[in-house]
């Protein structure tokens, strides 16, 4: 029996958080019983094409987030699920398009929509007001909800129930860092074993709050000279990031090290990593900072239950001093309990994998009865 097609609607497949959690799933699934295949905002390459592919995935890129052209989408979303019968499932990650995306599946018969909250505010500025109203009738044609977080799914679900499914990970790939990778890394990145590698992992945009980032890292340069900054990630905002680092005459000490697929080797390398973002969902990268036993400092914006390890911290934003005390005042000591604690929490993706296998499965059942 062929395996049931599942559509994962996404803005792209660069390396984000959703998508790197939407990606941990696919490679933990039981792909003779349930595949997944991708409907882009985006026509451009992007960082999981070719991955995508070599695991048995369909790729169909369209255009509307490049050329705002909405009639153009509308037709070519209709013409896809027209051409596409097959689908009976379809799994959206985006909310913003998803008026428009599951009008168009219902209408051609696809009997379960499943939305997804990964998030629990929206960026500030026009992006922001215009993604909320949007926003704000995604959940009005979804069958089925799923949530990165309780807060996540409030902000996207107030008026229906919906089910938590934490952002699972292959715990075993994090834990446990490899001293001779540290070795490696620190050496490619110029920084002595005796000096604090402090670290953060995400897109250059407003949400990820690399500015405020900067600001903490000068206060603990100013206590540290020989304290490193590595930053991964690329985005919008990152010329700017650079700039302000060149201000603060911290341009020798701020690593731009840009996507990686080493990831695990770089929290080896790190000895604490920092999330001062401005709202979060449930962060993917606090999941694999924690999960490889880092000391992590996050902004008390970010929903106290995304920490489930020892040696979290929440501090306040707009006070580096703060960060810069929690930072110095103590010895950066990794968690030795860190993977059993998130086994413990349910950040397996083993686990996550097997409870969307069996919601498809069932549903699927279900419809096709």
């Amino acid at each position: 029996m062929a395996p049931i097609r599942v559509l994962q609607i996404m803005p792209a497949m660069d390396a984000g958080g959703m998508e790197t959690f939407v990606m941990n799933v696919y490679r933990a699934i039981d792909r003779t019983k349930v595949q997944f295949d991708f409907l882009y905002h985006y026509d451009k390459p992007c960082f999981y094409d070719e991955e995508i592919l070599s695991l048995g995935g369909h790729i169909t890129k369209l255009t509307v987030r490049q050329d705002n052209n909405l009639p153009r989408y509308l037709h070519a979303l209709d013409a896809f699920f027209a051409a596409e019968p097959q689908y009976r499932i379809i799994h959206g990650h985006y909310s913003g398009f998803g008026m428009f995306y599951n009008r168009a599946a219902r209408r051609r018969g696809i009997p379960v929509r499943v939305g997804h909250s990964h998030n629990t505010a929206y960026e500030p500025g026009l992006v922001g007001t215009l993604d909320r109203l949007m926003s704000s009738r995604f959940d009005r044609l979804l069958t089925d909800r799923f949530a990165c977080s309780e807060k996540a799914g409030q902000m996207l679900f107030a008026s229906h129930p919906f089910t938590v499914l934490p952002n699972g990970i292959p715990v075993d790939k994090f834990a446990h860092p490899d001293p001779s990778a540290r070795a490696a890394l620190r050496a490619e990145f110029g920084v002595a074993e005796d000096a604090p590698l402090l670290g953060h992992v995400g897109r250059f945009s407003a949400q990820k709050n690399h500015s405020g980032l900067l600001d903490i890292f000068a206060e603990v340069h100013r206590r540290r000279p020989d304290a490193r900054l590595l930053l991964l990630g690329t985005g919008a905002l990152e010329a700017d990031i650079r700039a302000k680092a060149e201000s603060l005459g911290l341009s020798d000490s701020v690593l731009f090290a840009g996507v990686r697929s080493d990831t695990a080797a770089c929290y080896a390398a790190m000895d604490a990593f920092l999330l001062p973002s401005l709202f979060e969902g449930l962060p993917v990268v606090l999941v694999e900072a924690q999960t490889a036993g880092l000391p992590c400092f996050v902004s008390d914006t970010v929903d106290r239950g995304a920490a489930f390890a020892d040696g979290v911290q929440f501090l306040p934003l707009g006070s580096p001093a703060a960060w810069a005390d929690a930072l110095c005042g103590e010895p950066l000591v990794r968690n030795p309990n860190a993977l059993a604690q998130a086994k413990a929490a349910g950040y397996d993706v083993r686990t996550s994998a097997q409870r969307l296998q069996e919601f498809y499965l069932r549903r699927y059942a279900e419809v096709e009865a």
